[in-house]
């Protein structure tokens, strides 16, 4: 049986990062280079330029005045959701790269969305530093599921059959071996992502790690809500997390809740900005 890195070498294979993706992360990572040398790069590529503008200028920023030029909109919304703004347009391109009939792709979306939403909210709400690279924590958990339904198909379709009692992650593990996040995960290292973008998704599902850091605890409790809001009629929230998480993550449930009613109205934002194919 294939292993969550042996399936996520053979999809690196055929879908790298972009190379806009490294170039702009190096940029913000050297105090050396301002807004203006960002802008400039980001100006090289039309759809990128597009989609940073439709985010500075939606209700997520809320502005006064028009942002009508890049420069402007790299330092109103900032670097890092600068890098949100390319990744999530690589998400979306895998998602469209790995599309697939095994599995209901507007779920997919759906999840992915509403965990970066509430995860990104979640973060801001416990005072994490550097609360942004949580919306690409949520967004990009669940890729793993697109590597296994395009490589392994016969293998999605079984760990479609989850229940109430056999949430998706037990019936991944139990299929697999290992869960979709880790299989994410992998991939997000192999992208040569930094590490804590993806550390935090190799303990999302274990219960036990995400009552040890913060970080995990957030990203347990992010995911879960996810799944929540996507299969309502299976799961509730309450049955799906660990109080104790909770408490590790310095949040408490009206935060969740309202993390959730975030999400649900945000969503449609995103879905204008990035318009994935439905």
């Amino acid at each position: 049986m294939l292993s969550a890195k042996k399936f996520a070498a053979r999809s690196n294979q055929s879908f790298t990062l972009p190379h806009i993706g490294i170039k702009i992360r190096r940029m913000l990572d050297n105090d050396l280079v301002g807004a203006k040398e960002i802008g400039a790069a980001v100006a090289t590529d039309p759809a990128l330029t597009s989609k940073l503008l439709k985010l500075a200028n939606s209700a997520l920023f809320r502005f006064e005045s028009q942002i009508d030029s890049i420069d402007k909109a790299v330092k109103i919304i900032g670097g890092e959701a600068l890098y949100n703004v390319i990744m999530a347009e690589t998400a979306l391109s895998a998602f469209g790269h790995f599309s697939t009939d095994v599995i209901d792709l507007k779920r997919f979306w759906l999840q992915s969305i509403y965990a970066s939403l509430v995860a990104k909210n979640l973060a801001k709400l416990a005072q994490i530093r550097g609360s942004g690279r949580f919306f690409l924590i949520g967004l990009l958990h669940n890729l793993g599921e697109l590597l296994v339904a395009v490589q392994a198909p016969n293998l999605a379709t079984r760990c479609n059959a989850y229940t109430t009692k056999t949430p998706p992650w037990i019936m991944q593990t139990q299929v697999l071996g290992f869960t979709y996040t880790d299989c994410s995960a992998e991939l997000m290292r192999q992208w040569q992502l930094p590490s804590n973008l993806y550390q935090p998704l190799l303990f999302a599902h274990n219960e036990e790690k995400a009552l040890t850091t913060r970080e995990n605890g957030l990203t347990y409790i992010a995911l879960r809500a996810a799944m929540s809001m996507v299969e309502n009629e299976k799961y509730q929230i309450n049955q799906l997390i660990n109080p104790n998480a909770l408490h590790t993550a310095g949040l408490e449930e009206i935060d969740v809740e309202d993390a959730i009613r975030f999400a649900y109205m945000e969503a449609s934002n995103l879905l204008d900005i990035f318009q994935p194919k439905r």
